[in-house]
């Protein structure tokens, strides 16, 4: 399919509700070669120097991170204030309400996007890996600076503008059996309704192999989609959407010395979808999830 069937396609499916992830799946390719299709129209192919790109953050002022795998989203906003890395590659983002932990060495494409939307402009620069797929992204906010991301898009709008990407085929691995506990059936939405109602902070990490975000605050209101499967965890600042029809396994860790503990749900692929952990009052948010707490 050609750039222009591409975003041909990817209107209609964006007028359905769709998200761009969901728009490539539909359509059989990756979000980034979705994504370089637009490149020229309301899309900008960035120089792939990671290091520099996360260490332009801070400039931007308040933004929302976004993490996601197939089965958990969080997106968290706030202000950066420094991005580091460590001798092994691993680079680590600090803003004022979260916590960004990359495998800066998967990163290996960054697009800057300026969307039209039902609700406005959205723009963002997002990050991919070799295969395609998202690292992390971040989004302006109403509050950031806009003339600092212009900036930042004019610096490292890479000389190749082409609306194909390549990306790397992924070769199936072996599958590694974790055997976690199953989950009760409604355990995913008990929990949740729970930690709203015990409004104690508990801190929430979504993960890929490529990025990890983490945001301590306490859980606000639960909402299921109308689009099939999705529990929302939603506040102003943070929410997190969970599929819930694909997460099926739960593992308890409890602190012994504590009233405080993880728990950790699983996709039915048995990948991590969501850590939550608890430093108070655990017991009563794995009792809702039908766990047997010590």
């Amino acid at each position: 399919m050609d750039a222009n069937h591409l975003l041909t396609a990817w209107s209609e499916a964006r007028a359905e509700g769709l998200n761009n992830r969901a728009v490539a799946a539909k359509l059989g390719i990756t979000e980034a070669e979705l994504i370089a299709s637009a490149c020229g129209c309301f899309v900008t192919r960035l120089l792939p120097h990671t290091l520099a790109l996360l260490r332009e953050l801070p400039s931007l002022g308040e933004i929302k991170a976004v993490v996601r795998n197939p089965t958990a989203v969080i997106e968290r906003a706030g202000t950066v204030r420094a991005s580091e890395t460590s001798a092994l590659g691993v680079s680590l983002v600090q803003a004022d309400h979260f916590e960004l932990v990359c495998q800066s060495a998967r990163w290996s494409k960054a697009f800057a996007l300026r969307e039209e939307t039902s609700r406005g402009v959205k723009q963002s620069i997002q990050f991919f890996t070799a295969a395609g797929s998202s690292a992390a992204k971040f989004f302006l906010r109403p509050r950031s600076n806009l003339s600092a991301f212009a900036n930042l898009v004019g610096a490292y709008t890479g000389p190749d503008q082409s609306q194909q990407e390549a990306v790397e085929r992924k070769v199936a691995e072996p599958e590694v059996s974790l055997d976690p506990p199953a989950a009760a059936p409604g355990a995913l939405t008990a929990f949740l309704e729970a930690a709203v109602q015990v409004r104690r902070p508990l801190t929430f990490v979504v993960r890929n192999d490529a990025a990890s975000l983490s945001s301590t605050r306490t859980a606000e209101r639960v909402k299921r989609s109308d689009r099939g499967g999705w529990m929302n965890l939603l506040h102003d600042e943070m929410d997190i959407h969970l599929h819930d029809d694909r997460i099926r396994y739960l593992r308890c860790v409890a602190d012994p010395a504590a009233d405080a503990g993880w728990l950790h749900w699983y996709s039915d692929e048995q990948a991590i979808a969501l850590s939550v952990q608890c430093n108070q009052g655990w017991k009563e948010l794995a009792r809702a999830a039908c766990v047997a707490a010590a």
